[in-house]
């Protein structure tokens, strides 16, 4: 673990030490590595069932890439091409899927914030893309590029937030041209972390490469991750040129895409588990074998967005038991087919920090893990099915991925005879807070759960959740330090920003 301090407190003495207690320095979690699952939901025939149905859907229904330079590159290498259609038979298939990197090294810019993704390891991501916010005053607002900032700040300074992302809000304030540079910018100033790229157009991701290049230079960059795309594929059967187009550059410099089917289980895809995940396999296999065709090699991620659908209203509804169910499955076909996977955790169709959104995200999280997802995005902050991102909810969540860390880190080793000799040792009607274990092993404390009793928490305001989370964000916000950038690297970054934001104003 790394240890990174905050702001130091003016002066010294007892006004160190009180600052020290109040804004403790981070004590970064590493790349989880889970010592707990993954559960396979299938046996092995099960497994070939639905690889069967994964690959006719290929073969004979095919998929649209709509896009003439996709068509063309399907054509070269001898799938079937009619139209928009394309059909791929399972042999080529394969053959392009066996090329991809079953893990990989996260670079950032920072080498103590370096991250891996695949087998057994796991990262934790910010929300994405939402258009509102609830503030840290609750009240519900267009997002702003403050926002973003404020958001990319509190994941730089969150102990278990991994990657700060590039979207975490939408910021309306921003014309959509300039949008990527601003984020962009952001994330690799405000952020130390691994980061993700623009995939607003193929131009977003060509500036988001120069960017990245300018920081990490351009021979590193070729060689190693250090982004990482999200591009959704239209459920059903659709990729369409704006997608395409990004995955083109990010694959040709060999970085990463979560090639994500975004699934609403009975409205896009099918009401059924089995049926539903055979469908986004298929559409999130061919992305990823179109990767190959741009460069062999290239790392690629199977992506996952998975809702039900209310039969009352229509309206998308998460955390109930069947897209739970899916995610243990989706785990176990990206083992099946040596790929690192993606999902989507701690969302909640609640427009409140109340129960129903706790136990949105929990029941969402827990099947995704248990799954052993290896790239696990929105984990923190969303309500509205993913519209608005809560300043109080993002606190509550990136402390819950501290208790996650720590659950699937498993077991520690112990010295059980040295544990006995202190039960003896204390004997019937004793207890153990005095004990050298009690005080070296404490058990993990969320620092904003109140366990209290009921008269001090009266006494100290009787605040519910969501005003303890609203206080936190402003305390992060308040005592968050920018980690250091190289000067000759920040002004050629600035200097880009300006001549593109420019460029693209005329």
């Amino acid at each position: 673990m790394v240890e990174r301090r905050t702001r130091p407190a003016r002066g010294g003495g007892r006004a160190a030490r009180v600052q020290a207690r109040t804004n403790p320095a981070p004590v970064y979690l590493p790349t989880l590595n889970r010592a707990v699952g993954p559960i396979d939901l299938l046996g092995p025939d099960g497994v070939e069932r639905i690889h069967n149905a994964a690959m006719t859907i290929l073969e004979t229904t095919g998929i649209e890439f709509r896009d003439p330079v996709a068509l063309a590159d399907w054509k070269k290498a001898g799938a079937d091409v009619t139209g928009n259609r394309v059909r791929i038979g399972r042999d080529m298939l394969m053959d392009l899927i066996a090329c991809v990197p079953k893990s990989w090294d996260y670079y950032a810019r920072n080498p103590e914030r370096n991250a891996r993704v695949g087998g057994r390891d796991t990262v934790f991501a910010n929300a994405y893309g939402a258009p509102f916010v609830y503030g840290m005053d609750g009240v519900r607002r267009p997002s702003t590029l403050e926002d973003a900032h404020n958001f990319f700040k509190m994941a730089q300074m969150s102990q278990a937030m991994h990657v700060p992302g590039i979207l975490p809000v939408e910021p309306q304030d921003v014309p959509v041209p300039q949008r990527h540079l601003e984020l962009v910018h952001a994330a690799l100033t405000l952020t130390d972390k691994p980061i993700k790229g623009s995939v607003l157009s193929e131009t977003a991701a060509r500036d988001t490469m120069d960017m990245l290049r300018i920081v990490h230079g351009e021979e590193f960059v070729d060689q190693n991750v250090v982004v990482a795309a999200l591009l959704n594929c239209n459920t059903p059967l659709v990729w369409d040129d704006t997608m395409l187009q990004s995955l083109r550059v990010y694959a040709a410099a060999n970085q990463p895409c979560l090639l994500t089917p975004f699934v609403l289980a009975g409205a896009s895809a099918p009401a059924s588990p089995q049926a539903g995940v055979a469908l986004l396999i298929a559409e999130s296999l061919a992305g990823i074998a179109y990767a190959q065709l741009i460069r062999r090699g290239a790392p690629m991620v199977l992506g996952v967005v998975l809702m039900g659908v209310s039969m009352k209203t229509g309206a998308p509804m998460t955390g109930t038991p069947e897209p739970g169910l899916m995610n243990l499955i989706i785990g176990q076909m990206a083992r099946y087919y040596g790929v690192p996977w993606r999902s989507c955790t701690q969302w909640t169709c609640s427009k409140a920090t109340d129960i129903q959104a706790g136990f949105d995200s929990a029941n969402t999280m827990w099947p995704v893990l248990l799954g052993g997802c290896n790239y696990v995005v929105h984990s923190a902050g969303f309500l509205e099915g993913a519209l608005a991102v809560s300043y109080s909810k993002w606190v509550q969540d990136s402390y819950q991925l501290e208790t996650y860390h720590r659950f699937f880190s498993g077991l520690q080793d112990e010295n059980l005879d040295a544990l006995l000799g202190d039960i003896a040792e204390i004997g019937p009607g004793g207890h153990f807070l005095g004990t050298d274990h009690t005080r070296e092993h404490p058990f993990l404390m969320n620092p904003i759960q109140n366990n209290d009793s009921y008269e001090q928490w009266l006494d100290e305001g009787a605040k519910t959740a969501d005003i303890v989370g609203q206080e936190e964000a402003r305390r992060i916000i308040d005592t968050y330090v920018q980690p250091p950038m190289p000067v000759d690297q920040r002004g050629a970054l600035d200097e880009f920003v300006a001549r593109k934001k420019q460029e693209y104003s005329q």
